[in-house]
């Protein structure tokens, strides 16, 4: 587990974009596991990322929301319910997996 701090503007989502592939680093590397990754293409990555607003699809559920990637690399059906059961009982969401983003809070 990985966490981010700093005021607005000091460049937490900047880095995120950077890391997953949607900007490109004006210096620098990146790299996982020794391996570098600046140059690989978003979609090659295996990274994800969620934005606060208004980046769910509004017609899946969060479940589906969740699940999206996982299914988007074909991963077997079984183990994508079970990593989505894992993320929402981490952060505490269980009981909201069968909602739609409309019917939640921020």
């Amino acid at each position: 587990l990985i966490a981010l701090l700093g005021p607005s503007g000091c460049g937490k989502t900047t880095l995120l974009q950077i890391i997953a592939g949607f900007l490109q680093p004006s210096r620098g590397a990146v790299s996982f596991d020794g391996v570098r990754i600046d140059r690989t293409p978003a979609n090659r990555r295996r990274i994800g990322m969620v934005f606060q607003n208004y980046a769910l699809f509004p017609h899946l559920t969060v479940a589906e929301n969740v699940a999206y990637g996982l299914r988007a690399r074909k991963s077997p059906g079984a183990m994508v319910r079970q990593r989505v059961a894992e993320m929402l009982a981490r952060v505490q969401m269980t009981s909201f997996g069968d909602r739609f983003p409309r019917q939640l809070s921020g």
